[in-house]
């Protein structure tokens, strides 16, 4: 695993999310297609939340998962509140990534599903965020907004 590649890949895919959680009009926050689905704003948190709990298991509290991260829509209702932690939080694994080695993405590390080396770990939270950009931009468009562009 190259160490650049996967921070270009992760600095790619953030860039993106945080360009679609820009288009979400104040006050739409709580918008989802179904009362079961994630809204716009939930959607952008979970990205940030989940994050940081895989950072953290590798680093604050190595091994161990907390998914209680605070991180949700309870605690950042607003559009400006949900743009902050996600930079907060980005700049965070910004500098973790920056810091890793092509041996440290090499290194086996125990996930509750199995272990991993930990690019392959993060190659897999890249997919997950780009799951969950592409559902933002339906649940933009239902919620009478057009996405912003993040093709280039």
């Amino acid at each position: 695993m190259d160490a650049k590649k996967l921070l270009t890949r992760w600095e790619n895919c953030r860039k993106s999310l945080r360009t679609l959680a820009g288009g979400i009009p104040a006050g739409k926050e709580g918008f989802g297609v179904t009362p079961e689905a994630m809204s716009l704003g939930a959607t952008v948190l979970h990205c940030a939340s989940a994050e940081k709990s895989f950072r953290d298991s590798f680093t604050v509290t190595p091994g161990k998962l907390e998914w209680n991260t605070g991180i949700n829509l309870e605690h950042f209702p607003l559009k400006k509140d949900i743009l902050a932690v996600l930079d907060r939080e980005t700049e965070i694994t910004r500098k973790y990534l920056a810091g890793l080695t092509d041996t440290d993405l090499d290194k086996v590390v125990k996930m509750p599903w199995g272990e991993k080396n930990l690019g392959e770990v993060w190659l897999d939270w890249v997919g997950h965020e780009i799951h969950h950009r592409g559902t933002l931009i339906p649940t933009l468009r239902a919620a009478g907004v057009t996405p912003p562009s993040i093709w280039g």
